[in-house]
C-alpha cells in the first residue's frame, strides 16, 4: 500500500511539473519570457490652436504613463523623447506643408529609433480642435470637439497596427469665458483612455520589428570659407589649415571640405568656425549628397574684422606666414575675390544638388 501511494504521489509531482502539449491547443508562454517591446511616444499639434503647443509635453506624458501599465510594453523616458523631438522640430512646419518627410510621416523613424534604441514608435497628432456656440433651449452652450490620429510604426517606419481616428465632443452650458484648454484637456484624457485600451488589446500581436536599413551612404560637405582656403592652399604648395567643424547628430565627424558617411535619412548637421555664424539644419542625407553651405560672419566677426575682405586678408596673411616658415615663397593673387565668396549675407543659406 505504501509503495502504491509513493508511485501515485511521484506521478502527480511529475504531471504538475511537466507541460503536456495538447494537439490543436497553443501552450501559453509565461509573460516574463516574452521580450518587452520598447516604445517611444511622440505627440504633435497640427491645428492652428497655438495654446495646444504648450500642452504637448503633458499630453505625451499622460499617454506614456498610461501605456507603461500595459503588459509587454517598455516606454522610453519622456525626457529623451522630448529632446529627440526638439532636435527634429525644425521639420514640423515643413512637414505640414508636405515639403519633407518627418517623424509623423515615417521618414525619420529609422534615425529616431536608432537614437532612442526603441523597437516601435507611437506618433499621435492633434488634427482638429474646435468650438461651436449654440443654444440648448434658452441656455447658451459651447461644444468643444477634439480630433486625434495615432500611428504605430516599427523601427523601419512601417505601420504595424491600425488605430482608428478618434473624435470626442464636450458640451458646456454657460461657458462664460472659461479657458478652453480646461475642456480640451478633458477630451485629451478621454482620448488617452480609449487609445491605451485599443493598444493594449493588440500589442501582443504586433509583428516583430523590421530591421532598419544599416547601409551607410557617402555625402560631401563644403562651405564658402573653404573656397578661399582652397585657393590659398593651392598657392602655398601644401600648407594646410583647419576648415569648419562638422557635427552630425551631436558628434563631431570632421572638418570641411570633406566626405563623410552616415545612415540614410534625416540628420541634424551643425557647422561651426571661428568668427562665423553657426549653421544648423536637419538634412535628408542620401548617397551622393553635395551640401554647400554659405557661411556668414558672426557679430563678433564683424566687430573684429568689419568686412569679409578684411578676414580674407587676414587668412591670406596667416597662410603666407605659415608658408614662409616652410621656406615657400608666396604670391597670392586676390584680384578675383568677391564678397559672395564668404557669404557676407548675400549667399543662399543652403544649396543641395544631385
Amino acid at each position: 500500500m505504501n509503495k502504491l501511494m509513493a508511485l501515485i504521489l511521484a506521478g502527480s509531482a511529475m504531471a504538475a511539473s511537466a507541460q503536456v502539449a495538447v494537439p490543436g491547443v497553443a501552450t501559453p508562454v509565461p509573460a516574463e519570457e516574452i521580450p518587452a517591446k520598447r516604445v517611444a511616444v511622440f505627440v504633435q499639434n497640427r491645428t492652428r490652436v497655438k495654446a495646444i503647443d504648450d500642452e504637448i509635453d503633458g499630453i505625451r506624458d499622460r499617454l506614456t504613463s498610461s501605456l507603461a501599465a500595459v503588459d509587454g510594453l517598455q516606454l522610453v523616458d519622456s525626457s529623451q523623447v522630448a529632446d529627440s523631438f526638439r532636435r527634429y522640430k525644425v521639420n514640423t512646419d515643413e512637414e505640414k506643408k508636405e515639403l519633407i518627410s518627418g517623424i509623423f510621416t515615417g521618414g525619420s523613424i529609422p534615425n529616431i529609433a536608432r537614437m532612442l534604441n526603441c523597437d516601435y514608435i507611437i506618433a499621435a497628432s492633434v488634427v482638429g480642435a474646435s468650438s461651436l456656440r449654440r443654444k440648448q433651449g434658452d441656455q447658451p452652450s459651447t461644444v468643444f470637439t477634439l480630433r486625434m490620429t495615432t500611428k504605430i510604426m516599427d523601427a523601419s517606419g512601417a505601420n504595424v497596427s491600425s488605430v482608428p481616428p478618434w473624435t470626442g465632443s464636450f458640451p458646456v452650458l454657460n461657458e462664460s469665458g472659461d479657458d478652453p484648454m480646461n475642456y480640451y484637456n478633458i477630451l485629451f484624457d478621454r482620448w488617452v483612455g480609449a487609445t491605451v485600451d485599443r493598444i493594449a488589446s493588440g500589442a501582443l500581436n504586433w509583428r516583430k520589428p523590421t530591421a532598419a536599413a544599416s547601409a551607410m551612404v557617402a555625402f560631401r560637405v563644403t562651405t564658402s570659407i573653404d573656397k578661399v582656403v582652397t585657393v590659398l592652399e593651392s598657392q602655398t604648395k601644401g600648407t594646410k589649415g583647419g576648415g569648419a567643424t562638422v557635427e552630425l547628430d551631436g558628434a563631431v565627424i570632421g572638418t570641411c571640405p570633406g566626405e563623410f558617411r552616415a545612415a540614410p535619412g534625416l540628420h541634424q548637421i551643425k557647422i561651426t568656425r571661428q568668427w562665423m555664424q553657426t549653421y544648423a539644419a536637419t538634412v535628408n542625407v542620401y548617397d551622393g549628397l553635395q551640401l554647400d553651405v554659405a557661411m556668414e560672419m558672426s557679430e563678433a566677426g564683424l566687430a573684429k574684422w568689419g568686412s569679409a575682405e578684411a578676414i580674407r586678408a587676414d587668412v591670406a596673411k596667416r597662410y603666407s606666414e605659415a608658408a614662409r616658415e616652410r621656406g615657400v615663397k608666396v604670391n597670392i593673387d586676390t584680384s578675383n575675390w568677391r564678397d559672395a565668396v564668404l557669404g557676407g549675407g548675400h549667399g543662399t543659406k543652403i544649396k543641395v544638388t544631385d
